[in-house]
């Protein structure tokens, strides 16, 4: 529709720096999530699965704490001091860690890793360097660079440590959060920057940031990282189920999505073209919502997990830029950081239950039940007659 869908050559620097910003620093945070556990239980130390657990999980917690925190001062202070400012307590933290001595502060560590929250102001900044009309590319292109940065992780992270141990690895997560601060402080800021009043906040809040719009898109993305957190519970372990051991995933993952992501920009640039996104939004619902029926009837078919891995991939990562790209575009400027900020609030908190609840369902279900609607239902329906939901 429009008449110039392409990124102009500041758009394009703009895009491709903060992407690269955005998987350095995911990359150094999937990096140690294939070991960490297998690093700890192999210590001489009796941990409890609840501590590894909270290793594991507290980023996430600490990340939806801060997520509005840091969204907000960035729309009063501006977006470039701000992410410099979460990428420096990120590198801090995780050289911390990278020196922790027992599994207590190694928690206490990577709690602060998720101080540095600075997703949400990242985000606003990208949509402050783009036009509406090219920003669901510029997500879908942020998209693929953590979507690649897990791939990566999955191949790297078990031979790096071998080679340089799990504090090696975050020495090398906190060198990669000092190249993203670099890469951060080199992006040009806009012209046009705006500052708020309390009474404008407060306004914002019940018309601007919070109406009916809005919040539908942040219960999507809550639900929709609810999902994946869920489905990779157990995924893992169904792939094992076909003789593939989990060292030899990542020859799965890898083709799965690549092809993916090819997909995504295309679907991402035809939607942009046509100006009707929101026929390919309903359209990725409907395949996540069909990966899942296919794990459940073709759970023994290898052929069909794996199309049902690239259904699923192409639905979820059309969605993770469909989601933000209508938030930047409903909410005016100087709004933008505490949108982003609920928003991203509401992915690590989709993130967090998503595990709990899933873990849930795997231990009362086991692995393929967990797919199964009427399991879900029987679940339901006993927990209201035990009281256990009000």
């Amino acid at each position: 529709m429009g008449t110039n869908i392409s990124f102009s050559k500041s758009e394009k620097f703009a895009v491709l720096t903060l992407s690269l910003v955005y998987g350095l620093r995911m990359f150094g945070l999937f990096l140690i999530m294939p070991v960490i556990a297998i690093d700890i239980n192999s210590s001489s130390v009796d941990n409890s699965a609840i501590l590894i657990g909270l290793v594991i999980g507290i980023y996430g917690l600490t990340q939806a704490i801060f997520q509005i925190p840091f969204g907000l001062a960035s729309d009063k202070f501006g977006r470039k001091p701000i992410i410099v400012l979460g990428l420096l307590i990120f590198t801090a933290a995780s050289y911390w860690a990278a020196n922790a001595n027992d599994i207590q502060t190694l928690i206490f560590a990577r709690a602060i890793q998720g101080v540095g929250a600075v997703s949400a102001a990242a985000s606003a900044f990208l949509a402050d360097l783009t036009r509406d009309e090219v920003r669901s590319k510029a997500m879908g292109m942020v998209g693929i660079s953590i979507g690649l940065s897990f791939v990566m992780s999955l191949v790297f992270a078990p031979v790096l440590y071998v080679k340089i141990g799990l504090n090696g690895l975050f020495y090398l997560v906190s060198f990669m959060g000092l190249i993203a601060t670099i890469l951060v402080l080199r992006i040009p800021v806009p012209l046009n920057k705006s500052k708020r009043t309390l009474t404008e906040l407060n306004y914002s809040l019940k018309s601007k940031i919070l109406n009916n719009q809005l919040l539908r898109l942040y219960a999507g993305i809550f639900f929709l990282m609810f999902t994946q957190a869920s489905l990779f519970l157990i995924i893992p372990n169904l792939i094992q189920n076909f003789g593939i051991q989990i060292n030899n995933h990542w020859k799965l993952y890898l083709p799965v999505l690549l092809l993916a992501f090819v997909i995504m920009y295309l679907v991402l640039n035809r939607s942009e073209h046509e100006g009707n996104q929101k026929k390919y939004y309903v359209i990725s619902i409907l395949l996540v919502l069909t990966s899942l029926v296919i794990f459940s009837i073709f759970h023994e078919i290898l052929f069909f997990w794996v199309f049902g891995l690239c259904v699923y991939f192409v639905g979820f990562n059309l969605l993770e830029a469909f989601l933000p790209s209508w938030v930047s575009k409903i909410v005016v400027p100087k709004h933008k950081g505490l949108a982003l900020g609920i928003y991203n609030t509401g992915q690590s908190l989709g993130i967090f239950f998503g595990g709990l609840i899933g873990g849930v369902l795997y231990e009362r279900f086991g692995e393929i039940e967990i797919f199964d609607p009427e399991r879900i239902v029987e679940y339901a329906e006993g927990s209201l007659q035990s009281g256990a939901i009000p």
